[in-house]
């Protein structure tokens, strides 16, 4: 019956070790207010990026440059 208490105590323990581990790592995880706005600055600029090459694109087919149709 000991030998069943004992194993179950440290069971409990590895389980509790692992349980803080995981929460105190997590912790280092946490995004700050200023990584939060540069991913938001960075979402902008890749958008901008994307509607540039659109308009870009745009022109090009509506010049007749590419895929314009048969001639």
């Amino acid at each position: 019956m000991t030998t069943m208490w004992v194993v179950l105590g440290v069971a409990v323990l590895v389980a509790g070790a692992a349980l803080g581990w995981v929460a105190w790592r997590d912790r280092a995880r946490i995004q700050s207010g200023e990584d939060r706005a540069a991913g938001r600055a960075a979402l902008v600029d890749q958008q901008r990026h994307e509607a540039a090459r659109h308009a870009a694109q745009g022109e090009v087919i509506g010049r007749g440059g590419y895929n314009s149709g048969p001639s």
